[in-house]
Parts: structure tokens; C-alpha cells; sequence
């Protein structure tokens, strides 16, 4: 599968607490002399991925374990996946459309059935995405705190957000971002970004949990920060806390820390972007972006880290419409074909973390750039986007030609390997 690079190099998750499953004491109970006995839950049923985000079209495998009350690790055998979207073949999950929806895995040990799920974001293909949010996934509990929804986008032009929830009685969140968890259930959050007129709108599945009612020495570890943007070479310190049922901290424990690779940054074997070491600092190598995922007896947690690029490719005009453009609907015209041009410019990493706009400093286009189309490799997605064709390309510019009696919008990608930059083609009768 090829995927292309754009504006956004990346979308992102976060998710803390991967773990289901609830208490059921030894009791008889008598009814018109009937007796039945309810078994004790013994363990808590964990998925290892935790909440995910990924490109539609990819396939990704989900695990599991099972803790049990002492907090010793044991193997889930016999796992039984479901998922709400998409498809599973055992513990792996495709999805072909963009949309929401949870994982469910389920497993039998000593008679008794334990079960867990996480939430799972089908995002549209990074190479048409104008932006992305960090993070992109949340799985989280009432007494953890807020989360703060970031929006990630490197260019110039004008862009501003709107946020909304679907249910704030469960995770509400306000105008700036700041999501807060009120309830425990499961509810989307909708980030609409407008850059340079152009909307789009990324959906973050949320899942509040509550504590398992089996008593664990610990049911949730917490990483600080939950999320961070970083350019190579730069270093962040992850740190976590754990904390048992009644929420009290947890300490003495040693934590875990591994590297995830989003399932998404697969471009022709690229490294992971970053790596830790296990006192958790972690160290920017590479663009892209990872999970953070920090474990303590059995249970994780998890940071989000993305990368962003050094260097970014900007296409005008951002926006172009061929075929019969009405913007002007007294005099409408017919437009067969758009020029666009590409522009590389530096980024200083210090200033885009102060004043963004004036953060990029123009240079020459790389030597290798190439004009192409969305590719997935799913015929079904990529002739969605196949109502242009591309003429006279240029490392400078491109003609973009609309294909007689097709309608649609594409994305036309100025790809240079490791960056890239986009522009959005709407194609009228």
C-alpha cells in the first residue's frame, strides 16, 4: 500500500486506560426454591492496542491479556473479536469507510466471560486531510481530568476550528478545544477546521470509563503530557502515574515504556519517528507519528507523539474548481483545466511554536518532486479520485485537466518523499 504526504504529515491519538470487565461476588440467590450461584470475577480483560486511529483501507491487529486481582499478567486464549464497523478476521480490523466506532474483544477463563472494548477512528487518507487532531482517539475516566483537542496544521494560510460533541453529558467540549468527561459512555467529538476556506471535518471517538468493579492493585496509569508535537532531534519526558479502584496513587511500581508505530506511517518501510528509553524520555528521529505506551502490572496508558516536518511544500491555488464554476452564479463560466505550483519553505521550529506566521522561510522545490493522485491500492477508493488527469508536470507546477463526464473532488498531491503539500479540485458538470 503507498500512501503520499501532504500539509499534515500526520493525524493522532491519545488514550489512557485500555481495560473491561466488572466484579460479580459469590452469591446464591433463592427464589420459589430455584437456587443459582454467580461465579467471581476474578481478572480484567485488557486490549493492548487502546483507542486507535487509522487510514481507511489498512488492517490492523488487536490483541489482548488478562490481568488478574494480584496484578499478574496472563494470556488470553480463545479471543473473540467484534467490531461495530468494518470488518474482523480474528483480531484483525479493516475498514474501507471513513467513520467511528468501538472494538470488542471477549475470552472465557474458569467459566466465566470477560469482556472489553476501545474506541477506533476511521479517518479519510493523509493525503487528503488539510489537518489533523491530536488526539484523534480518547479513552478516558471522569476523575482524570481535561484533555485539550489540538488541531495540527503547518502552512500559511488562514485556519480556524469549531468544535462540538455529540453528547455532552458524557465528554463535553468547549469552543477552544478543552474536552471534559462527565459521564461514563461513548460519544463523538466533531473538529471542523477551515483553512483557507475549505472545511473538513475530522470526528474523535470518545469513550468514558468508569472504575472496574474488579478490584485491581492498579486500573488506570496516566502519562504526562498526553500528547506532544516535536521536530527531529528534539527530546520530550514522558512521566506516569498509576492509581488503584478507589483512585488513590499507586506507588514503588516500575512502568514500561514501548513505542507504537501509527499503522498508518507504513510509506515503503519508514522508521518509526520516534523512540524511549525507559525512564521515558523520548527522542525524535523521523517525521511521522507514534504511541507512547506506558505499562504497570498489566495495565497501560498511552501519549500520542507526532513529529512534524522541518520542510513543507505549499500548492496554489489551495482551492480550484473545474468544469462549470458557478461562485458567480450572474455570469457562470466553464473551466477545463487549473495550473497549480508548488512553493518549499523552511520551518523555524522556534517561531511556529510562537508565531506561526512567520515561521517559514521560502527555498528551492526538491529535485525529486512528483505530482500524483490519492493511492491506496483499493480500486474502490482510488477511483473516487480519478476525475483529473495530470499534464506537463514540473518539480514547479502541474496542469490539471478535468476528465469529460466525470464529477467529483480530488486531492492532486505534490509529493518529495518524507514532505508534500496538496490542493483540493472540486470537478461541476
Amino acid at each position: 500500500m503507498r500512501h503520499i504526504n501532504n500539509l499534515v504529515k500526520v493525524s493522532a491519538l491519545c488514550a489512557v486506560l485500555f481495560l473491561g470487565g466488572c466484579k460479580k461476588d459469590n452469591t446464591t440467590t433463592e427464589d420459589n426454591n430455584n437456587t443459582t450461584t454467580t461465579t467471581e470475577k476474578s481478572y480484567v480483560l485488557v486490549i493492548d492496542n487502546g483507542a486507535q486511529s487509522m487510514d481507511q483501507g489498512q488492517t490492523l491487529a488487536f490483541t489482548a491479556h488478562l490481568v488478574s486481582k494480584t496484578g499478574n499478567v496472563e494470556s488470553a486464549s480463545n479471543v473473540t473479536w467484534s467490531s461495530t464497523i468494518g470488518t474482523m478476521v480474528g483480531g484483525a480490523f479493516t475498514c474501507n469507510t471513513e467513520t467511528v466506532g468501538t472494538i470488542s474483544a471477549s475470552c472465557t477463563k474458569d467459566g466465566v466471560t470477560y469482556t472489553a472494548s476501545v474506541p477506533i477512528s476511521i479517518q479519510p487518507l493523509r493525503s487528503t486531510r488539510i489537518f489533523g487532531v491530536v488526539p484523534s482517539a480518547i479513552i478516558w475516566s471522569t476523575n482524570s481530568g481535561d484533555i485539550q483537542l489540538n488541531p495540527v496544521y503547518i502552512g500559511m494560510s488562514s485556519a480556524s476550528y469549531a468544535y462540538s460533541s455529540e453528547n455532552a453529558n458524557i465528554a463535553s467540549v468547549s469552543s477552544t478545544g478543552l474536552v471534559k468527561f462527565n459521564a461514563v459512555g461513548n460519544t463523538n467529538i466533531k473538529v471542523t477546521g477551515t483553512i483557507d476556506g475549505k472545511q473538513s471535518t475530522i470526528v474523535v471517538p470518545v469513550m468514558v470509563v468508569g472504575v472496574p468493579e474488579v478490584p485491581l492493585p492498579v486500573t488506570r496509569v496516566v502519562v504526562t503530557p498526553v500528547l506532544g508535537e516535536m521536530f527531529r532531534n528534539e527530546t520530550l519526558q514522558l512521566t506516569a502515574k498509576a492509581y488503584n479502584s478507589a483512585g488513590a496513587e499507586v506507588t514503588g511500581l516500575n512502568f514500561s515504556y514501548a513505542v507504537l508505530k501509527k499503522e498508518e506511517e507504513d510509506d515503503n518501510g519508514m522508521p518509526v519517528p520516534v523512540t524511549v528509553n525507559q525512564s521515558g524520555l523520548v527522542t525524535a528521529n523521523a517525521l511521522g507519528g507514534a504511541y507512547v505506551k506506558v505499562t504497570a502490572q498489566g495495565v497501560s496508558g498511552q501519549a500520542e507523539i507526532v513529529v512534524n516536518p522541518d520542510t513543507a511544500i505549499f500548492v496554489t491555488p489551495f482551492n480550484a474548481t473545474l468544469g462549470t464554476d458557478i461562485s458567480d452564479p450572474f455570469n457562470p463560466k466553464t473551466v477545463t483545466s487549473v495550473t497549480l505550483t508548488a512553493k518549499t519553505y523552511k520551518v523555524d521550529r522556534t517561531k511556529y511554536r510562537s508565531d506561526k506566521a512567520n515561521a517559514f522561510t521560502m527555498i528551492a522545490n526538491p529535485a525529486n518532486l512528483n505530482w500524483v493522485l490519492p493511492e491506496t491500492g483499493i480500486a474502490e477508493i482510488d477511483n473516487l479520485f480519478k476525475v483529473v488527469t495530470l499534464k506537463n508536470k514540473t518539480t514547479n507546477s502541474v496542469v490539471v485537466e478535468a476528465i469529460q463526464g466525470k464529477v467529483g473532488s480530488t486531492i492532486v498531491i505534490a509529493d518529495a518523499g518524507s514532505i508534500g503539500g496538496a490542493a483540493s479540485v472540486l470537478v461541476n458538470p
